[in-house]
């Protein structure tokens, strides 16, 4: 984890939002929104390729998106000396003089004696945490299990002789959470890392100074790597989240700008400066090419999420430390929130535990905004949790557990928060208000719920239905709201008579087309199996080609959206319906678009049982292929 909290660009860009509404036959009571403004439609997130690698598809990484929060744990050597993670850089100890808080017999070793990962996994279970991520090796290079690599420093070495990994990945999978591992490729152990071509040696604390010898020592460093990565996720069965930190070069720069070193992606180049021994690095069964870090990883872990700081993309962006998320929703894409409540990251005596409001105020705020939060403790050398830390972690947990169907399984919106006051988390047909301490107050206004109707209004925590009246523009004013039981967040839930986001009427409907990539899978099937993962593509790069998606029946629409295979291209197109698809009529013509947004909506009325795209237009290197063609029978509003 890094020292300085902004050593790292915050990954914020943001997806641009679409809206939408519903319309649907009037009930009784209670009031109906006839005139009110749509809700939103969530965003596409669109797995985006990077260095021969394609982000994991939305099945693989729903598992995080889901979990809303985890829990993060720190430990290693520096749990000896007390002063956190970075105290080996921070007071420029030697590697030969660092090795001494595992060797030397004193009140700062690092001796793992009441180390027992099941109590870590009833902390993590009591803060209502899904998944835990535990520090296999941090920048020290000090790896908490056996490694084979004959320059590794490791915990199969005398005095420890054990296999802290094994017996945490046994524990987190018997108690069903999910388990990750952090990993650092950086090692303050090698002067190399300072000056991987031996020419021009960085800044450090430990006073390197430029040798042509560094090189050498630097690809060292980098086989190292390879092959613990390789035990990592060869010897422990499933690991879900590979947490990679550190790898930039120098502490310098980004991580992607030291991709030409560690070679992240798919693939090493055979030419490259720093070759891995054979022995070290792994190859695709199928090329026989050398496997870079995330092939390897992929290769013996198909269904891993990892972070980006490898240098590759990485499958969810991540903001770390103690600042509270503001600004508007994450959307498009899958976000965690990372912070520690022990005042550093590794165990550091007599720092002070975050309170119970600050950290609440930091998990609301990332729930609110789309983020899973990773809160992290800090065992101390023995392995035992603070008490102070464990406090908080379990008032978290009894929140949640009061309150956790707020957060679970939901996702930030349907509208944007506002900063220091409010937001929505929203799950099937419920909507979440989560009221802050600087709202003031015990009555609250909704902005529209569109066409929907409310069938229920209730306090999240007590259960009790709370008093609502719905105004002629779909606005939800409820009244009566307690805020004094968790004033730390105050949940209201507005359940409605149909689900918030519009359903996709397409999603597993018999689709055909003129022209398919058969031999690649890519079939019309694929443009409506709910994943833009997969693509519908025709066998040849002619405009003309049509895909068709039957809904079964005569159906009134309200507009579609596509997603296109590329970003940044220009599809002409236009959207036809048909009741026998036979005679097709006109429903949106964008044969004349500029546009080269990788998703496009159209807005139209009608009732039709078939919907046709045909491609118009492309240009020069594109071929007709969709990811993604969604309808829908209720309104939306375009961008």
């Amino acid at each position: 984890m890094s020292q300085p909290p902004t050593r790292r660009a915050v990954l914020t860009g943001l997806a641009a939002m679409t809206v939408a509404a519903a319309v649907a036959p009037a009930l009784a009571s209670p009031v109906y929104a006839a005139s009110g403004q749509p809700l939103p439609l969530a965003p596409l997130r669109i797995p985006r390729l990077d260095l021969g690698v394609e982000q994991q598809p939305d099945e693989k990484v729903r598992w995080l998106a889901d979990a809303r929060i985890g829990m993060f744990i720190h430990w290693g050597v520096y749990a000896g000396p007390a002063r956190g993670e970075w105290y080996m850089e921070n007071a420029a100890v030697t590697p030969e003089n660092y090795r001494k808080y595992v060797t030397d017999a004193t009140g700062e070793q690092f001796t793992a004696s009441a180390y027992d990962p099941a109590d870590w996994v009833r902390l993590a279970q009591d803060m209502g945490a899904k998944y835990t991520v535990l520090t296999a090796r941090h920048h020290d290079g000090f790896a908490l299990w056996p490694s084979a690599h004959p320059n590794a420093w490791h915990a199969g070495q005398a005095p420890l002789q054990r296999d802290f990994i094994g017996r945490y990945v046994t524990a987190v999978r018997a108690a069903g959470l999910k388990v990750g591992l952090y990993y650092s490729p950086l090692s303050w152990r090698y002067p190399g890392y300072y000056d991987v071509r031996g020419t021009n040696c960085l800044k450090n604390a430990w006073g390197y100074t430029t040798d042509p010898a560094h090189k050498e020592n630097a690809r060292i460093m980098k086989n190292e790597v390879y092959q613990q990565v390789k035990e990592l996720v060869t010897q422990y069965g499933k690991i879900d989240d590979l947490w990679w930190d550190g790898g930039w070069l120098g502490q310098q720069g980004s991580d992607a700008d030291a991709a030409f070193f560690w070679e992240p992606g798919k693939y090493r180049d055979s030419a490259n400066e720093w070759p891995v021994d054979a022995g070290y690095g792994d190859t695709d069964p199928a090329t026989g090419k050398p496997l870079g870090l995330t092939g390897l990883v992929r290769k013996h872990q198909p269904d891993i999420v990892t972070t980006l700081r490898s240098g590759w993309i990485g499958d969810f962006a991540s903001e770390e430390g103690s600042s509270v998320p503001t600004g508007p929703i994450r959307t498009g894409r899958v976000a965690e929130k990372c912070f520690t409540i022990g005042g550093a990251w590794g165990y550091k005596a007599g720092a002070p535990v975050m309170s119970f409001g600050t950290a609440m105020n930091i998990l609301v705020n990332a729930w609110v905004r789309n983020m899973t939060c990773l809160v992290n403790v800090g065992p101390d050398r023995t392995g035992a949790v603070p008490a102070d830390q464990q406090s908080l972690a379990r008032r978290i947990g009894s929140f949640l557990t009061t309150c956790g169907d707020a957060v679970y399984g939901t996702r930030g919106g349907p509208w944007n928060p506002v900063d220091g006051q409010y937001g929505y988390t929203y799950k099937d047909r419920t909507v979440y208000v989560h009221l802050l301490p600087a709202y003031s107050g015990t009555s609250f206004t909704t902005p529209s719920v569109g066409d929907a109707r409310v069938t229920r209004v209730h306090d999240v925590a007590s259960g009790a239905d709370l008093p609502y009246s719905v105004d002629g523009s779909g606005k939800v004013t409820v009244t009566g709201i307690d805020r004094t039981r968790i004033p730390e967040d105050s949940v209201v839930g507005v359940t409605l008579d149909r689900t918030v986001q519009p359903a996709d009427i397409a999603a597993g409907r018999t689709a055909t087309a003129d022209s398919e990539e058969s031999g690649k899978g890519n079939t019309a099937a694929k443009a409506v199996d709910g994943s833009t993962a997969t693509r519908w593509c025709a066998a040849d790069g002619s405009t003309g080609h049509w895909l068709t998606v039957d809904l079964g029946a005569a159906t009134s629409l309200t507009g579609v959206r596509i997603a296109w295979e590329k970003d940044a291209t220009n599809y002409r197109y236009k959207v036809e319906g048909s009741s026998d698809n036979s005679t097709w009529t006109m429903l949106a013509d964008r044969t004349d678009t500029t546009s080269a947004g990788q998703t496009q909506t159209a807005v139209f009325s009608a009732s039709v049982r078939y919907v046709r795209v045909t491609v118009t237009g492309l240009p020069a290197g594109a071929w007709a292929s969709v990811r993604s063609l969604e309808v829908y029978d209720r309104p939306f509003a375009a961008l």
